[in-house]
């Protein structure tokens, strides 16, 4: 182990540290005479100094001295809170409707209606949600899990895989039933992104060779968390459980073919392209 990084904050070492794990490099945080300091396997000291003046090059907040601003994590969790909030804002409007179960009928997930090619429900249905208990578990996971995802990958391409997984999870969980199973919330998707930290957690534990008991023990412990917090009486499990699959999947290649985050012009077109998404499958449905 070589150091790459001494005289840190606490504060400053952790996040340098989230940084480096995120981008595949093993790393050790150790106090020091003057502060904290960060070593890594000697093959990778360039790549850690090069990933993390890459991460200070893409956010300004970052100062040149290879310290971080404290409010690079408050940023992404920003975005947790910004789309909780356009979730209550959508739960408010359709319940302040004048027949909010019409927009579950038109847009919710049903099975039969997704397999006859209304493939927007799919989409649409993470939107919706049957009460007030329903969408405040789901604005908090958002919130505390899209966040941590938004951390790692920026927020455009963290909320696109936690959209994406989302809708096949949405998909799969018709093909599952093929029956009248109607299904609405975005805790499909809220899964999906407790799958993609379980997956970016065992990629990067495989990498630093920690042993495969350690990776299984990553993802028992994303099945279990799946387990406490999806399987109510009131829970689609089936939705729950392909969510997480399907951000498994997305998380596990988005860490073994991403060497780091993407750059801003890459998170706008993330951003973009789930918008369109969403705006298009709104659309679709009032067409249909």
């Amino acid at each position: 182990m070589v150091t790459v990084f001494d005289s840190l904050s606490q504060e400053q070492a952790n996040a340098f540290s989230l940084v480096l794990n995120s981008s595949g490099i093993g790393n050790r945080v150790t106090r020091s005479n003057d502060g904290f300091r960060i070593d890594v396997p000697k093959p990778y000291a360039e790549a850690a100094r090069d990933v993390i003046y890459r991460y200070q090059t893409e956010n300004p907040n970052a100062e040149a001295d290879h310290s971080v601003s404290q409010s690079h994590p408050a940023h992404k969790n920003l975005s947790g809170i910004a789309v909780a909030l356009l979730l209550l804002s959508i739960h408010l409007a359709v319940s302040a409707s004048s027949a909010p179960d019409d927009y579950i009928a038109v847009f919710g997930a049903h099975a039969n209606r997704i397999l006859k090619g209304e493939i927007y429900r799919c989409t649409t249905a993470l939107l919706l949600h049957a009460d007030a208990a329903h969408i405040a578990g789901n604005m908090a996971g958002m919130v505390i899990f899209g966040g941590a995802v938004c951390v790692v990958t920026g927020s455009g391409a963290g909320w696109l895989m936690i959209l994406a997984s989302g809708i096949f999870g949405n998909l799969m969980n018709a093909l599952a039933y093929e029956t009248g199973h109607l299904s609405v919330g975005a805790s499909t998707a809220v899964f999906g992104a407790v799958g993609i930290l379980c997956a970016f957690q065992a990629v990067n534990t495989a990498r630093t060779g920690r042993g495969w008991k350690r990776t299984a023990l990553v993802f028992a412990s994303g099945l279990a968390l799946l387990a406490f917090l999806g399987t109510s009486a009131r829970s689609d499990v089936g939705a729950h459980l392909f969510g997480f699959l399907c951000g498994v999947l997305m998380g596990g290649a988005y860490r073994l073919w991403m060497g780091q985050p993407l750059g801003m012009k890459g998170q706008v077109l993330c951003i973009i392209a789930s918008a369109s998404t969403l705006l298009l499958s709104w659309i679709r449905g009032v067409i249909d």
